[in-house]
């Protein structure tokens, strides 16, 4: 829809300008030595805040505050605070660290991304999209988490807003809907999609939605911003779960949405400031704490995930397996393009059908096993988890089901045990889900040669 977004011409050309690239990630390097930074800020656990002077505090409510502080950071939490503006300024920093070279270079004055770090993931996708979305709109959603998933048909039920599911690893269908639906404002995607792993093309995406002035929206949370940089593949706004890979420790809830200037610091900061997703100080200072290691856990995390992937994709008791770095992934290219490694989520699927899936996360229940059943991911902390009970739950069956969610698949978030404690545990637990002595005999014999 032409001319939806006042914005839009000021944000396109500064996209063009400086946030695509032909880089596609941050020298590896550089990107640690972000996340390590110069130390922590302190906690300001309070929830106001003193003015120097009348103008001062008028002055700040005005959106006018000293050079390198958020005008709102200081005047009350609910609209900012120290601690969380540091956490911004690093993960926008993480992202958009080319995007600050190439303004530099050109003397821009003016900013081009904003970042708001919220109380939870939710609150960050759910805000990002009520600053903008009005009864009518039309929104293209993917393959996406069970609550955002509920989220969308929440708006779509209540407020009108016109929701399309469909699958955006096909780049067609997402240019289809767009063009049979002129009331789309924004698609909404996952990639690599939870819990499935499938991948979707930002950089072709984006070149359909530039033309109809439709942002993309882009949750990232799987890759972190170390494997994957949306903005610079054409991304409008990209958000995270920091409870996942950023902070990397189950210690806290948090998200953050980056996106436009221009909506970050008018609608979009009216939405934030009203509806008060804001984080406690503390969850910030422990979320950048997290921070300083992401790029080393996540690499690590990584490399015993492909080992785990070679070691499941081989196994009998294992039917079938998502993962983007086999080059049977029918999106691999397209990973491999976008991505700076596979990540350290796995899927699959085990033979004997959903009471042997049932069993072997049973196993994983126990206290003496070296990984937990539960819910989240991205943790030094492995975890396993069935989809279609747990985190995909909500979401109608035969949808579920379209979008290769079964009752049989199993999500596993590989931590930092370590490849030869995770493959043992593993093998031990798919075992006990299937009884079949002569597979097991077969394994035996197998780990003993290995």
């Amino acid at each position: 829809m032409k001319g939806r977004f006042e914005w839009w011409n000021e944000w396109f050309d500064k996209k063009q300008k400086y946030a695509r690239t032909e880089e596609k990630q941050l020298d590896e390097d550089r990107f640690n030595s972000i996340c390590v930074g110069t130390g922590l800020p302190n906690i300001h656990q309070k929830s106001t805040f003193a003015f120097r002077d009348v103008q001062d505090g008028a002055d700040r409510f005005l959106g006018m505050s000293p050079s390198g502080e958020k005008p709102f950071a200081r005047v009350y939490t609910r609209l900012g605070n120290p601690s969380t503006e540091y956490l911004e300024k690093k993960i926008f920093q993480l992202e958009c660290s080319h995007i600050i070279d190439k303004a530099l270079a050109a003397d821009e004055q003016d900013p081009t991304i904003g970042a708001f770090v919220f109380s939870s993931g939710m609150a960050a996708i759910s805000t990002t999209l009520m600053g903008f979305i009005r009864p009518g709109d039309g929104l293209i959603v993917g393959n996406v988490y069970g609550c955002t998933d509920s989220f969308v048909r929440y708006l779509d039920d209540r407020f009108g807003v016109n929701v399309y599911f469909t699958d955006t690893t096909k780049t067609e269908n997402v240019a289809e809907l767009i063009k049979e639906h002129p009331e789309v404002v924004a698609v909404l995607l996952e990639t690599p999609a939870n819990p499935t792993l499938e991948i979707s093309d930002i950089e072709a995406i984006s070149k359909i939605t530039e033309a109809n002035e439709t942002l993309l929206i882009v949750d990232n949370t799987f890759c972190s911003p170390f494997l994957q940089q949306p903005f610079r593949l054409g991304a409008d706004i990209v958000i995270h779960s920091m409870t996942k890979y950023i902070n990397g420790h189950s210690a806290s809830i948090a998200g953050v949405s980056l996106g436009p200037y221009p909506y970050f610091s008018g609608e979009m900061f009216a939405a934030y400031k009203d509806f008060g997703p804001t984080p406690s100080p503390f969850d910030s200072w422990l979320n950048s704490f997290s921070l300083q290691d992401l790029g080393l856990r996540v690499k690590a995390q990584v490399k015993t995930a492909k080992k785990l992937v070679k070691f499941l994709d081989e196994h009998p008791l294992v039917k079938s397996i998502h993962y983007p770095g086999l080059k049977s992934h029918p999106q691999y290219e397209v990973g491999q393009k976008q991505m700076r490694g596979p990540g350290a989520m796995i899927a699959f699927e085990v033979e004997g059908g959903f009471e042997a899936g049932v069993k072997l996360m049973n196993y994983f229940a126990r206290p003496d096993t070296p990984m937990e059943l539960a819910v989240s991911l991205g943790s030094v902390i492995s975890y396993i988890e069935h989809p279609a009970s747990m985190t995909h739950g909500g979401i109608p069956e035969e949808d579920r089901l379209k979008r290769g969610i079964t009752n049989t698949l199993v999500r596993l978030s590989v931590g930092a045990e370590g490849f030869k404690t995770l493959r043992n545990a593993l093998d031990a637990g798919l075992r006990q889900a299937n009884s079949s002595k002569e597979l097991n005999k077969s394994k035996d014999e197998e780990l003993m040669v290995g």
